[in-house]
């Protein structure tokens, strides 16, 4: 059985150098797209009924830690385009999104806004568009730690948004060098 460095050493690469390369950033981006958005699919038809049960509902977290870490990569990569450097942090807003170049934000905005509104969202607008990325931007954090939750302190999932954004960034990803 071949082994692999764990902590996120590309093989070709010596630790600390670089992010990794865009096609194996892309890879990952692109797994856990597919990952979450298979888990997503086959539990929709379940939470579409009366009564989704509680182990459909946790399912979810899974999902949603997937995709929201599928668009954490794929924004560091649009920052590495844009910058030349790495960039830390997972709030997709405040540490990602907010730090790219304008025309990067408008063309990943532009197209999930147009998303957005092919997916029965006619009024969708940018103002909307941040409002959700704003909500979504910790989703990986929240969670990936949804089983410590604390009585009385939640936040909102962004289900449709998360999910069209992440779509989104995949498809942008491929055009990225």
């Amino acid at each position: 059985m071949t082994s692999y460095p764990a902590g996120g050493i590309v093989p070709h690469y010596t630790q600390g150098t670089e992010f990794y390369s865009h096609d194996e950033a892309k890879i990952l981006a692109e797994t856990y797209y597919s990952i979450g958005n298979d888990l997503y699919q086959s539990l929709l038809p379940k939470l579409q009924t009366q009564t989704p049960s509680q182990e459909d509902i946790w399912r979810l977290y899974p999902a949603f830690v997937n995709l929201s870490f599928s668009c954490e990569i794929i924004l560091k990569l649009f920052y590495e385009n844009d910058h030349g450097n790495i960039v830390n942090g997972h709030k997709l807003y405040k540490d990602l999104f907010n730090k790219l170049s304008d025309d990067s934000k408008k063309i990943i905005s532009d197209l999930t806004i147009n998303a957005m509104k092919g997916n029965s969202d006619s009024d969708y607008t940018n103002e909307m568009f941040i409002s959700d990325l704003k909500k979504s931007e910790n989703t990986f954090a929240h969670e990936r730690y949804s089983f410590e939750m604390i009585p009385g302190k939640s936040h909102s999932l962004q289900c449709s948004f998360l999910l069209t954004f992440s779509r989104m960034l995949n498809i942008l990803a491929k055009s990225l060098k």
